[in-house]
């Protein structure tokens, strides 16, 4: 299979380069339906069969994830057998395919998928407890001993002795599982090792060096004087690692060499006698699903996907009949793509990578949107089909590169930065955003050439909601920018005076519990608040979750100190016994993560609108790059304060939704900037105010349909995408909206009053004997 994938593969990329070189049109409309038909055969393959294909997340399929903190700053050996120690004791769920893997220099994140909110306790215990290290004398007669106890015997081993597995190798290196005898009370803890290290013999052979604490030295000596010639097991966690002979009495630091031990066996010994697990870890972060809210989010996630794309798709073909058809087409191709990477390369696909994808539905059609309005332009100057065609798809590429660029920028930083089901977004919507190129510049330029090659084609009927409009819209934005500063002032002042309250436990630490019921009147907030109180605990936010649909058990979102978490569900269930209550997920952060998140929330913020000003500015000139930027910022500030208004959770979800609306945002902005500066270079008015007016009014179709479709898609999330992302969708319709307004009405007069600043300079310098006329820099179109 995956040499069928790899050859799909190499002839996708062999025929888009043929595409792309190929300069008679027979062979590109060839080559192309070539590359089409390969990438849909990858993706097939890497889908077949769908089950096991797709990696879901702890959200889609319920578990629960911990992040561990170590003391100190353990080696990186030590630190992977923590590792195993915690493998070790997770693996006695016996649940299948937990993911241990380590986070910085002293963190570890286990996640444990199909875990209940039963089995979450004894979880926490056992990642939470110490990794006993212990040093024990070995039964002088230990394999007589044990070939007595195994042939029937159970007196054999003495009472105060017991038997454990012991691991050992032979000479190739393999692993060989027996058994020793050894007492049952250990002579030393391994609390008096300071330090373990791997070195050398005189020969060469491995051998590990121990540092006992002054107080071990003493111990050890006492213990090594008085059982020369006897074997001391080291063990940990019930298990002996390894039980070398005691050869002369050590009072200092003790060497375990010979037994024809291995670099490699001195590293992994060295490394359970730094024993990182000496003292309880700390649970840093805890967040879980019941499997049943799992899958009861998986039908909502499909069901907003199904309806995202019957929403779009009926929309387009209505609007732009057979082209609208072919925009269909690319667009499923486009998400049948994107599914085979995300088979293909075994990432994760989380709730939020299901808002992802439903996102990349909306922002497919944008490119083609861009694209039939060139085409509709080209074809009111009144070129024939096929002349109007190639102009739309060669005019439309500047923006629809830029437009592309500049929404990859945010979801390439929240892939870096962001953490957990973040990332999972970030993936589905760089991947989205890599397939919807691919699909409009190549799948739906295929389709035209095929359809241009039929004879009797030689006109497209399409809809025309706006009709040369002629709106004065720096003018009106003027006017209209100090109602949305109003709103935007409002809202920050809101979320400033109540951030204590809003912040979700992301950022400001604690647990937050999701608590069902099985009444579909469940009880109000004020009396679940007042039950609370009565049961002693400490509680912030309390609401019922948004986005329920018709057949859902309600859902309570109920912020607790830390640590107080897994008492709410019983406190309700004693003070509404009719009601149902269950717990059915538990996030808890600490204070110290919490912090961190919010550090990180900042500079992911930060970083996004960073580079997209760099990448504009690069492109256009400055004065358009700040425009657009504080655009982005009052889109941004007004989906805060707006949520803030609504007193909804803020958390790192919300983060991804205000980079998305930073990558949105710019979009529009790019597509304006991109018309304004081809009228710019035309030279067709001399006033830069009536310049920028045209662009605008040019533009107004695509932005009402781009946004439209957007829309419906956000809508559908909203409506059908279940609680979980019901405010990451409300704060992106926000922000949609945010972003429409900023694109037509502020970010125009903000860019016109830049430039006149930028064109009074020169003149000023120019009576001086210098200067020159401002220009729009970038490549051309």
């Amino acid at each position: 299979m995956l040499f069928l994938i790899f050859l799909c593969a190499l002839a996708f990329v062999g025929f888009l380069a043929w595409y792309i070189l190929a300069e008679d049109p027979v062979v590109r409309r060839r080559v192309g339906l070539c590359s089409i038909l390969a990438i849909a055969a990858a993706s097939a393959l890497s889908l077949f069969p769908v089950s096991e294909k797709i990696k879901l997340g702890l959200d889609l399929k319920g578990g629960t994830a911990f992040l561990i903190a170590l003391d100190g700053q353990p080696s990186s050996s030590a630190r992977e057998k923590a590792m195993q120690v915690i493998r070790k004791r997770v693996d006695q769920f016996g649940l299948s395919e937990p993911i241990i893997q380590p986070v910085g220099a002293n963190r570890i994140s286990v996640q444990i998928p199909g875990l209940s909110e039963q089995q979450k306790a004894e979880a926490r215990q056992q990642l939470a407890k110490v990794a006993k290290l212990e040093f024990r004398l070995v039964h002088p007669r230990s394999r007589e001993l044990l070939n007595a106890f195994h042939s029937g015997d159970p007196a054999a081993i003495p009472i105060d002795y017991e038997i454990l597995p012991y691991l050992q190798h032979d000479l190739q290196g393999q692993e060989l599982h027996t058994e020793i005898v050894v007492k049952r009370r250990p002579e030393m803890s391994g609390k008096y090792v300071q330090r373990a290290f791997r070195s050398f013999d005189d020969v060469g052979r491995a051998t590990v060096v121990i540092d006992f604490t002054p107080e071990g030295q003493q111990a050890f000596g006492r213990i090594t004087s008085n059982c020369i010639g006897q074997q001391m097991a080291i063990v940990l966690d019930r298990e002996v690692q390894s039980a070398p002979e005691i050869k002369t009495a050590i009072f200092n630091n003790a060497v375990i060499s010979g037994g024809n031990m291995t670099p490699k066996e001195a590293d992994d010994l060295s490394s359970v006698l730094e024993n990182p697990l000496e003292t309880p870890v700390k649970l840093l972060e805890e967040r879980g699903v019941d499997p049943s809210l799992g899958r009861d989010s998986i039908v909502s996630g499909r069901n907003a996907s199904i309806v995202a794309v019957l929403l779009v798709m009926g929309f387009m073909i209505l609007y732009y009949r057979w082209a609208g058809v072919i925009a269909s087409v690319g667009m499923v191709l486009n998400i049948f793509m994107l599914l085979g990477m995300l088979a293909q390369f075994h990432f994760t696909l989380t709730l939020p990578g299901i808002a992802g994808i439903v996102l990349t539905i909306g922002m497919a059609v944008d490119a083609n949107v861009l694209i039939y309005e060139r085409i509709r332009d080209e074809l009111a100057l009144g070129k024939n089909l096929r002349a109007a065609v190639a102009a739309g798809f060669s005019r439309a590429f500047s923006a629809i590169f830029d437009a592309h660029v500049t929404a990859i920028i945010p979801a390439i930083i929240l892939l870096v930065l962001g953490s957990g089901p973040l990332q999972g977004f970030a993936v589905t919507l760089t991947l989205g955003i890599v397939a919807n190129l691919f699909a409009a510049l190549v799948v739906t330029k295929n389709a035209f050439e095929w359809l241009l090659s039929i004879r009797g084609l030689e006109k497209l009927a399409m809809l025309q909601a706006v009709r040369n409009p002629r709106l004065d819209f720096i003018k009106i934005g003027r006017v209209a920018s100090v109602f949305s500063l109003a709103l935007l002032v409002w809202g920050i002042c809101t979320f400033a005076a109540h951030r204590h309250t809003l912040l979700g436990v992301d950022f400001a630490g604690g647990d937050s519990v999701t608590v069902t019921s099985t009444e579909v009147v469940p009880p109000a907030i004020g009396a679940v608040r007042a039950a609370l109180d009565r049961a002693g605990l400490h509680t912030g936010t309390i609401q019922y979750a948004a986005g329920m649909q018709t057949g859902q058990r309600p859902q309570l979102l109920v912020q607790a100190r830390y640590g107080e978490g897994e008492r709410v569900a019983p406190a309700l269930a004693s003070a509404f016994p009719g009601a149902g209550f269950a717990q059915a997920g538990l996030d808890r952060v600490g204070p110290v993560i919490g912090k961190e998140l919010g550090e990180r929330a900042l500079l992911t913020l930060g970083i996004g609108l960073l580079g997209i000003m760099i990448y504009v500015a690069f492109r256009y000139e400055w004065s358009f790059s700040l425009a657009a930027t504080l655009g982005q910022i009052h889109d941004v500030l007004i989906a805060i304060g707006v949520m803030a208004l609504l007193h909804r959770e803020f958390n790192m979800t919300l983060i991804g939704a205000f980079l998305t609306i930073l990558g949105y945002s710019i979009n529009d902005k790019i597509v304006i900037s991109d018309r304004i500066r081809e009228s710019w270079r035309a030279g067709e008015l001399k006033s830069f105010y009536d310049i920028v007016n045209r662009g605008l009014n040019l533009t107004l179709a695509r932005t009402l349909i781009t946004g439209g479709t957007i829309l419906l898609a956000v809508l559908s999330l909203l409506c059908f995408g279940g609680p979980v992302i019901a405010d990451f969708a409300l704060a992106m319709l926000i922000g949609i909206v945010a972003g429409i307004f900023s694109s037509h009405f502020l970010t125009p007069w903000l860019l016109e009053w830049f430039h006149g600043m930028a064109s009074r300079r020169p003149r000023r310098a120019a009576r001086n004997g210098s200067g020159a006329a401002p220009t729009l820099n970038g490549a051309g179109v």
